[in-house]
């Protein structure tokens, strides 16, 4: 695994790109031993925009190990951004990515600023309506608290009274908003769940006890415990499991190309690299759907 980021270290915006796909090799932060070689078959694939501009932007929602992160260089690296940058390459265009925060980017597919976004988001029916998601791995939510803390949560009801701390425009916010209404019925005072730009954020208001609990997706949440060192440990769960992937602008024509490409990238066992290189081999898939049906609601 790669070395995680401190915590406190604050995240800056610095897009990086690259001429042609051929110069991977010498990408900041790219990983050589899972460069691609143009597959014509794929490339047949791209419509006539994309074969002409050749170059794929992708919204990063950085701050959330393994998942998208700037590593003790400062270059952005993580499970998904290996698979992307894979797929970018065999279909024979750029991988462009462009650092910003989780709750602008459906926004910014809305609106077409990027061909993509990655941040270890929840494959969800809502988000299936306004956007097109494939699945790259599978995952839940997960809780961590420290180490010394003996809380324990088996449902949303305890969190009633809690201050977690999770991320901006986040599926943890709205959960939190939906059930405070069922708090307060019960007599009880209402989840305080504190929003951060980003799981680095969040993470440090759990160390510094800003925060009772760190909740977040099961990627970023194991990643920090294991990280921690023994000061936090995982207290609990919510939701089942379900996909996690990219999104793009609904009804997008590069949809089907760049499924056709992660499908590749499983098939020839770069995929298989990547997740056991990120400790998520549990998590794989195997296969890239579009649009799953069994999304969560």
């Amino acid at each position: 695994m790669k070395t995680l980021v401190p915590l406190g270290a604050a995240a800056f915006l610095v897009m990086a790109m690259w001429a042609s796909p051929s110069a991977a090799a010498q990408q900041p932060g790219a990983d050589p031993a899972l460069t691609q070689a143009e597959d014509p078959a794929l490339v047949k694939l791209l419509p006539a925009a994309m074969a002409k501009s050749r170059v794929f932007t992708v919204a990063v929602a950085l701050g959330s190990p393994p998942d998208d992160f700037r590593n003790e260089k400062g270059e952005v690296v993580g499970w998904e951004i290996d698979i992307l940058r894979a797929a970018c390459e065999a279909l024979g265009i750029a991988f462009e990515p462009r650092p910003t925060t989780f709750d602008t980017l459906i926004p910014g597919l809305q609106a077409k600023r990027f061909d993509a976004a990655i941040g270890q988001m929840g494959v969800t029916v809502v988000r299936e309506k306004v956007v097109d998601m494939i699945g790259t791995l599978t995952g839940n939510e997960l809780f961590a608290a420290l180490a010394e803390n003996p809380i324990k949560v088996e449902s949303l009801d305890d969190l009633c009274g809690i201050t977690v701390a999770t991320t901006r425009g986040s599926r943890e916010m709205v959960f939190a908003e939906e059930h405070n209404p069922k708090c307060v019925a019960a007599g009880k005072k209402p989840i305080n769940a504190l929003a951060f730009a980003d799981g680095n954020g969040a993470a440090d208001a759990l160390m510094s006890r800003r925060a009772d609990l760190f909740w977040l997706g099961s990627t970023a949440v194991s990643y920090f415990v294991a990280q921690s060192k023994g000061r936090a440990k995982v207290v609990g769960h919510y939701t089942d499991t379900s996909y996690i992937g990219v999104a793009m602008p609904k009804g997008s024509d590069m949809a089907t190309p760049l499924q056709a490409a992660i499908q590749h990238l499983i098939t020839n066992g770069t995929y298989g690299k990547i997740v056991a290189k990120w400790g998520l081999a549990d998590a794989a898939v195997k296969e890239a759907p579009l649009n799953p049906t069994n999304a969560l609601k």
